[in-house]
């Protein structure tokens, strides 16, 4: 028997404890699959995420000259210094940028539904594997091209300017805490359908391109 069930990588306070209907399942089972184990943190895996994020000049200079002023702006409004926007590669800054401005809605990386099943599964003796690997996640991020990234970076500080990223990230949240299948359909229709370029890659390069290889190695365990 096999129970799936969907994890969010922040969390609020109010989302524990898990309902005992997860708990039970987890307790029955013999192995809990995340995408990876996010509690096996070592030096090397956070050397190789420094490497990966750091930006080189060019492409720095294929920064489209009207985001340069938006993110210098968003990022003082931070109380982030303007240089990351020359340390850091485009896909690392939006991430940061999201994490920081969800964090003010109260929400924390410390908090991740899947990093809670995964301390419950160690001190419960319960085999934890992961369907992927750090380097396949960040490779999702890093092979995308420079001009995507920047065009991605840009609508994601248009999203975050009008309140809709917050917004949304409400509603996925609320939808996940309460099984309210409405919202999260509407959710996912939205971003089928949307024709931004940060929403196609994260239908087809985070989500349909990676369920497939996930779920043959769900079905080979």
């Amino acid at each position: 028997t096999m129970v799936l069930f969907g994890t969010i990588h922040m969390g609020l306070p109010e989302f524990f404890p898990l309902d005992d209907s997860v708990t039970k399942a987890l307790a029955a089972s013999s192995t809990l699959a995340l995408e990876f184990d996010p509690t096996v943190q070592t030096a090397e895996l956070a050397a190789m995420m420094r490497r990966a994020a750091a930006t080189t000049p060019a492409i720095v200079a294929a920064m489209p000259p009207a985001l340069g002023p938006r993110l210098t702006r968003r990022l003082e409004a931070l109380g982030a210094p303007a240089t990351l926007a020359t340390q850091f590669k485009p896909w690392m800054l939006i991430i940061t940028l999201a994490t920081v401005e969800y964090a003010k809605l109260g929400y924390r990386p410390d908090l991740a539904v899947d990093a809670y099943l995964a301390k419950l599964a160690h001190s419960e003796n319960i085999k934890v594997i992961g369907l992927e690997t750090a380097e396949s996640q960040l490779d999702l991020l890093d092979h995308l091209p420079v001009a995507d990234q920047w065009t991605i970076l840009d609508e994601t500080l248009a999203s975050l300017d009008s309140g809709e990223a917050q917004q949304d990230v409400r509603s996925m949240t609320d939808g996940w805490a309460k099984a309210d299948h409405a919202t999260l359909d509407a959710l996912a229709l939205k971003y089928e359908t949307d024709q931004r370029l940060s929403s196609q890659i994260m239908q087809r390069r985070f989500l349909t391109e990676r369920n497939g290889p996930m779920a043959d190695k769900l079905d080979g365990l």
